[in-house]
């Protein structure tokens, strides 16, 4: 990520000022390597804590860079609906690259900061070292804090944009909605259309249990977030309102987590 690849070897002692914490774990991985800066090795604590490792080590170009990424994905979803599978694959991929990277990424970082270093006098580099260089876990978890605020805050403006997959999202991501996926073979939403102030989101099903087929209308208001059932299908017949009120009941109290 870092313009300059520094291939000219330097001792451990070098690289131990900027690394300071848990040196022999990078001596044992950049020592296998002729160029540690542009090879591949495995780090798990950067493949599982992503971001957050980042921040950790300093690396604030890299965290930017892939908390950036994840919020054009996460932003992505409220405009177009996105297979659980694809989100998936997304994040998986996203730790895998970093996981594989890391190690070089955080040698260039490494030997930039020495270099760097050359240009102060001896008796201030320590201070460089320190500020630069080893690891700072209130500054990952502050930058984590913010990053999840940004995220939420995102996530909050967006939903409430007239998209398909922000208006089918309010009923199917809710308790009820859940539920309903969990009690049905080969679950459905579908946006139906737009009636004034609030929009037609219908969800079908097969019930299991009770082997029939389930339809269900719901009206929701994007502008307040929130839903109500309206009509009730079951095997292609409508409930009357003391029954769609009973299975309304029922989806309910089992959605109690």
């Amino acid at each position: 990520m870092d313009e300059d690849i520094v291939k000219e070897p330097v001792s451990f002692e070098e690289q131990h000022q900027v690394v300071r914490r848990n040196t022999g774990f990078y001596d044992l991985k950049w020592a296998k390597k002729f160029d540690p800066a542009s090879s591949f090795s495995w780090n798990w604590a950067a493949f599982f804590l992503n971001t957050l490792w980042f921040a950790y080590r300093k690396m604030y170009k890299q965290f930017y860079i892939f908390c950036g990424l994840e919020l054009i994905w996460f932003s992505l979803s409220f405009l177009v609906e996105i297979p659980l599978w694809s989100d998936v694959g997304f994040y998986l991929i996203c730790s895998l690259v970093i996981g594989m990277c890391a190690n070089g990424w955080y040698y260039k970082q490494v030997m930039n900061i020495l270099s760097k270093a050359e240009e102060f006098p001896e008796i201030r580099r320590e201070a460089y070292f320190q500020t630069k260089g080893g690891t700072h876990i209130g500054v990952a978890l502050g930058l984590t804090a913010l990053a999840i605020a940004v995220f939420l805050g995102a996530g909050t403006c967006l939903s409430y944009i007239p998209t398909k997959a922000n208006v089918k999202s309010i009923v199917s991501s809710s308790d009820e909605g859940i539920t309903l996926e969990a009690y049905n073979d080969d679950p459905k939403w579908t946006y139906v259309e737009e009636r004034g102030r609030h929009y037609v989101v219908e969800f079908s099903g097969y019930d299991y249990a009770e082997k029939e087929n389930v339809l269900i209308t719901f009206n929701v208001y994007l502008d307040k977030q929130l839903y109500e059932w309206k009509d009730i299908y079951i095997d292609g017949k409508k409930l009357n309102q003391d029954d769609a009120y009973d299975y309304e009941t029922w989806i309910e109290e089992n959605s109690s987590w």
